[in-house]
C-alpha cells in the first residue's frame, strides 16, 4: 500500500502554498459576505421607492410634507375690553377673602367690581353667544356670554329691566347688553357698580388677565399694567 504522507512531513514550499491557498479562500469568502450584505441594504421593495420615515415610536411620520404646525398651534388667548368705564372698587380674590359690608363677613370675591352709576350702559367684553340670562340669588340680574376656548364672561348686578339680549343670541364685542342696577343682595351696601367675572372651563379667573392693557388704561384708569 502507498504510504500516506502527513502534512507535517510535507516540504516547506508545499506547506507555504497550502497556507496561502487557504488564506485566499478565507479572504474571498469574507469579501463575498460583505458585498452580499451591502446589496441587501440597498434593495427597496416594489412600490416603496420612498419608504416612510419612522420617529422610533412605531408610527408613520410621512405626512406628505405636513410639519404638524397646525396640530401644535395653540389657540390665542381671548382679549376683552372693559364692559363699563369706572374704577375697580373690589378686586378678584380667591386666596384672600375680602370684607363684605353688606353681609358683615369675609368672603372670597369671584369677580371684580367696577364703579358705575345705576343706569350706566353695560357692553359685551368680547364676541360670543349669550348662554344664560337669570337672577342670581346673591349677585342679582346676570347675563352670561360664552366665548371660544371655554371662556365665559359674567355680568351681574344689572337692572331687571333694560336687558337687551336673550339666550342663544350671538353678540359682538361692544354690543349693549343691559344697564347697571342695584339687584345684588350680597352687595347692596356698596356703591353703584357692575360685578364682572370671567370663568375658563368653569373655573373662576381674574378678569384683568383677559382685559387688554389698552382697555385697562382707558376704561379702568389703571396707569401701569
Amino acid at each position: 500500500m502507498d504510504k500516506q504522507i502527513k502534512f507535517s512531513e510535507q516540504p516547506m514550499k508545499v506547506k507555504i502554498i497550502y497556507v496561502a491557498v487557504l488564506a485566499v479562500l478565507c479572504i474571498t469568502a469574507v469579501v463575498i459576505g460583505i458585498v452580499s450584505v451591502a446589496s441587501k441594504k440597498d434593495e427597496v421593495p416594489d412600490g416603496t421607492e420612498n419608504p416612510p420615515v419612522s420617529d422610533g415610536s412605531g408610527e408613520n411620520t410621512d405626512n406628505g410634507g405636513d410639519t404638524g404646525e397646525e396640530e401644535n398651534k395653540k389657540p390665542e388667548k381671548l382679549t376683552m375690553t372693559s364692559p363699563v368705564v369706572g374704577e375697580i372698587t373690589k378686586s378678584h380674590s380667591l386666596d384672600m377673602p375680602v370684607f363684605s359690608t353688606t353681609l358683615n363677613e369675609w368672603r372670597v370675591h369671584t369677580g371684580i367690581d367696577i364703579s358705575a352709576a345705576e343706569g350706566s350702559e353695560v357692553f359685551a367684553a368680547a364676541s360670543g353667544t349669550v348662554s344664560r340670562v337669570y337672577n342670581d340669588p346673591f349677585l342679582g340680574k346676570t347675563v352670561e356670554i360664552t366665548h371660544d376656548g371655554g371662556v365665559v364672561s359674567v355680568y351681574s348686578n344689572l337692572q331687571n329691566t333694560g336687558i337687551e339680549v336673550s339666550e342663544g343670541q350671538a353678540v359682538s364685542a361692544g354690543a349693549k347688553i343691559g344697564l347697571v342696577g342695584d339687584t345684588s343682595l350680597s352687595e347692596l351696601a356698596d356703591e353703584g357698580h357692575l360685578h364682572f367675572a370671567v370663568k375658563v372651563n368653569g373655573v373662576s379667573v381674574n378678569p384683568l388677565d383677559y382685559i387688554s392693557e389698552e382697555s385697562q388704561k382707558a376704561s379702568l384708569g389703571i396707569a401701569e399694567v
